[in-house]
């Protein structure tokens, strides 16, 4: 048999194998980093806020919006004026009547006039006014954020255990009725941008904690330093962050130490640039109206001490129950009382129970999550009380903004203990049904509550009408209502119309004094409406009493000016258009009408200045009648060369007009 021939094996070098490049069919895309759960909650809690408030995109300005935007010289022209707003109180731009400094809301708003009208820029050429539009899209914008920041921040209060009482808690924020003062008045843009800043400095605070990145500790400091500039009334956070770094969030004393060295620099950093910045403004003291906080006049310490209790107990129970919203609780809205008053005793009772039940709570757990909720209230409220300091309101609905957060946070958890059935849990160990049986209910009620009541801040009528209605014996309230009504009837061309409205506005002028006959702006208005009604007399007795109330009240001194200028006694009304220029020299009505005074009385100098000043002021001012006026006043001077350079000017608005 032949033998096999064996394969003889050889130790030759083998050639490395090339693998071989993938087609593109062969090539797997890498799988995508799944969304993290936070992540997705943090997007639905910012739609929902922001589609609850989206209808106030449509509203117009209202209350003090006229103040911070509208009727400011200053903060309509847009980023130039930045500086200027840096450098100056709240209302420099306005009245110069206030020395709040919270320049950062301001400066927000200059940016989005500028926004404003680039976008609105018209092809015929030049821009259009800015809108109230476009504010109200960025208030809701921010407010989106003070949602997702605080879910965040009490995400990380427990250790990112008890995610379900962290969305249940800021949901509830978003949807709360209470907030609407904030969200839909353009003006509260400094609530908002001071509880933003205010919860990003919690976070980055927590980050440092966590983390030792002296960056985030930094970062956390100015976050509060920008709180400050947009609202002093963050200072309870001296309070606030040592409780939560000690307390809550201690992984490291010494770093707890240096958080809240950071607040305090924050805090003296603010106080010290404002301190320069009044200093540098006048100082000037502003007296406290009896109509903005009736507490003033408090028949005595004690009643004046139950009232602002009483007042405490009101405002946990609109925590709860939010009805009726209202702009204003001011005189008599809310009767002075006693101590003997049962709601006086309700409310003391409440409030002492909450401290006791907080301490016993932190006594046994120092991270007790029902102590913090009750405490963050309790410290939040603290500075409106009106018994630490006199404020300039007896109550207001945007006081509870940051106090909320205690309320909302109390009720998710108490639907984790007695609907989830155990702490610490996530999203996935909730009873679905249970929850949502009790939740939705809750959502959709303050929903609907939210979503109407923006309907009310369509514009000023609207929302004063609708409050008034609620609150009828308010004399702010209705003083409102019948100011709206005067605007109406000057505005109106039908005379039957007018008188409408003039009759109208006599009605509520009249209720609001029926029920505190010193108030000044009442007095003030229903004098003009009898002027409009060409009962000179009762004109002239109100506009007197009103300046016998407060001497400096400009729209008295300039109506009076107007009912003697009527009457052609143009030396009384010069008088009363001096006094206007003085307090309010930007009232173009007195300026205006003041020149024609002085040329009257052949002052024509003077009426020259008056009728150039009017120019600046506005010179669309009545037609644009200020050129006409200067142009023959120049006239009269003997000032031809003067004289044409104003016809010229005048000729571009009224092409008949001729020197």
């Amino acid at each position: 048999m032949a033998k096999k021939n064996n394969p003889i094996k050889q130790n030759t070098p083998q050639r490395p194998q090339v693998q071989a490049k993938p087609t593109p069919a062969q090539k797997q895309d890498k799988p995508a980093k799944k969304m993290s759960l936070t992540t997705k909650l943090c997007i639905v809690l910012g739609l929902i806020a922001f589609l609850i408030y989206f209808n106030t995109v449509f509203n117009g300005y209202v209350l003090d919006d006229v103040m911070v935007i509208k009727d400011n010289f200053i903060v309509p022209q847009g980023m130039k004026m930045i500086p200027d707003i840096l450098s100056s109180l709240r209302l420099k731009g306005y009245a110069n009547m206030s020395n709040e400094y919270r320049p950062l809301s301001l400066v927000m708003f200059a940016i989005e006039c500028d926004l404003s009208r680039a976008f609105t820029a018209s092809h015929e050429g030049g821009p259009t006014p800015f809108t109230a539009g476009i504010h109200h899209f960025f208030n809701i914008l921010v407010f989106a954020g003070c949602v997702v920041g605080l879910f965040t921040f009490i995400n990380k209060l427990f250790d990112k255990k008890r995610i379900a009482v962290a969305f249940i808690t800021a949901m509830l924020f978003a949807l709360h009725p209470i907030h609407t003062e904030v969200v839909a008045n353009i003006k509260s843009r400094d609530e908002l941008l001071c509880f933003f800043f205010a919860f990003l400095s919690l976070n980055l605070f927590a980050n440092y904690m966590k983390s030792a990145k002296t960056s985030q500790l930094i970062w956390g400091s100015f976050a509060l330093f920008l709180a400050f500039l947009s609202k002093e009334t963050v200072i309870t956070f001296l309070a606030v962050v040592p409780l939560i770094f000690f307390l809550y969030i201690d992984d490291n004393k010494k770093r707890a130490i240096y958080i809240t060295l950071g607040t305090v620099i924050a805090t003296g950093l603010y106080l010290g640039i404002r301190a320069k910045i009044v200093a540098d403004n006048g100082n000037m003291t502003f007296p406290i109206n009896f109509v903005d906080n009736m507490l003033v006049n408090s028949p005595n310490p004690a009643s004046r001490l139950a009232t602002e209790i009483l007042i405490l107990g009101d405002y946990i129970r609109l925590l709860f129950f939010p009805y009726p919203l209202v702009i204003d609780r001011s005189y008599h809205s809310i009767d002075y009382v006693t101590f003997a008053n049962i709601k006086v005793i309700l409310s003391l009772v409440t409030y002492i129970g909450l401290v006791v039940f907080a301490i016993m709570r932190l006594l046994k757990n120092k991270k007790d999550p029902w102590a913090f909720g009750i405490l963050f209230f309790l410290a939040t409220i603290s500075l409106f009380s009106n018994i630490v300091i006199m404020l300039a309101s007896t109550f207001a609905e945007r006081f509870l903004f940051f106090c909320s957060v205690g309320a909302c946070l109390v009720i998710a958890l108490a639907i984790e203990k007695w609907l989830i059935g155990k702490e610490e849990a996530g999203i996935d160990g909730i009873s679905i049904n249970k929850v949502l049986a009790v939740f939705i209910p809750i959502c959709l009620i303050f929903g609907g509550i939210t979503y109407a009541r923006n309907g009310d801040w369509k514009d000023s009528y609207t929302l004063y009408k609708a409050d008034a209605d609620r609150m009828t014996e308010n004399t702010r309230l209705n003083y409102y209502v019948a100011s709206e009504l005067q605007k109406k009837c000057g505005a109106e061309t039908d005379p039957i119309k007018s008188k409408e409205y003039n009759d109208l506005s006599m009605k509520y002028l009249k209720k609001s004094l029926q029920i505190y006959n010193d108030n000044t702006d009442a007095q003030a208005e229903i004098g003009a409406a009898y002027f409009r009604d060409k009962q000179y007399d009762s004109a002239e007795a109100h506009l007197l009493y009103a300046l016998k109330l407060n001497p400096k009240k400009s729209n008295a001194t300039a109506n009076l000016g107007t009912l003697y200028l009527t009457q052609q006694n143009y030396p009384k009304a010069l008088i009363y258009y001096r006094e206007t220029n003085i307090n309010d020299p930007r009232n173009v009505v007195a300026q205006f009408n003041g020149a024609v005074c002085y040329y009257q009385l052949r002052k024509l100098d003077s009426a020259i200045i008056g009728f150039k000043h009017t120019i600046e002021l506005a010179p669309d001012f009545y037609n644009f009648k200020s050129f006409e006026f200067t142009a023959l006043v120049y006239k009269e001077l003997g000032k031809l060369d003067s004289a044409h350079i104003y016809e010229v000017e005048a000729r571009k608005y009224n092409p008949a007009f001729k020197l």
